[in-house]
């Protein structure tokens, strides 16, 4: 009889059958996820799988669920940095984009493919989580006075350009001496001059 994986084992395996989710629905498209497929990859029984999840549906909002809340706490960790806020705000947007360069398929998972089941509870709470901690470092410069601005509204502008600077740059569009933090930060540094409180 085989020995039962301790809970750290069987969160480890959870986590590879997301990645190779995550991989093949990115790379090869969404016909290539079975369960099937993921056995084989990883090199289990086709049965194993099924252990952990009980279909490929709901592996994919394992996916994201599991994604968001990794993404989320790599934010939350950056924006606990020292410094002011345009310092921190800076943090969070280096963490953002490792995120999505040591993530990639799963950062497309969450962001480029809509998510059938967005009642899921898990789901839910991971994806309201995200968004309260993506515009979370827009709050601490309002509170510092270094802007004025509708917090959910600007820190999803300032999101856009990122996502929109992280994309281009997994794509290989970004012009010649760009990445992602610098096409980023030419851009928040309007936003947030824009947003400057008038001098008194």
């Amino acid at each position: 009889m085989p020995k039962a994986l301790s809970e750290h084992e069987t969160e480890a395996f959870r986590e590879r059958i997301c990645d190779c989710a995550a991989r093949l629905y990115v790379e090869e498209g969404p016909a290539a996820v079975t369960m099937r497929r993921i056995a084989t990859d990883l090199g289990c029984g086709t049965m194993t799988p099924y252990r952990y999840y009980p279909n490929k549906e709901s592996i994919m909002t394992a996916v994201r669920t599991r994604g968001m809340h990794r993404f989320s706490q790599v934010l939350e960790d950056a924006l606990g940095s020292p410094g002011d806020g345009r310092t921190r705000s800076r943090a969070v947007r280096d963490a953002y984009i490792a995120f999505a360069r040591a993530n990639t398929a799963t950062y497309r998972l969450m962001f480029e493919y809509p998510e059938p089941h967005k009642d899921d509870t898990a789901y839910r709470e991971a994806h309201e989580r995200m968004l309260r901690t993506v515009v979370a470092h827009v709050d601490v410069m309002i509170d510092e006075g270094r802007i004025q601005a509708d917090a959910p509204i600007f820190g999803h502008q300032i999101w856009a350009a990122l996502h929109g600077a992280v994309m281009l740059e997994i794509a290989g569009m970004l012009p010649p001496g760009f990445d992602a933090a610098s096409l980023h930060t030419r851009t928040v540094t309007a936003l947030i001059d824009s947003a400057r409180p008038p001098a008194p």
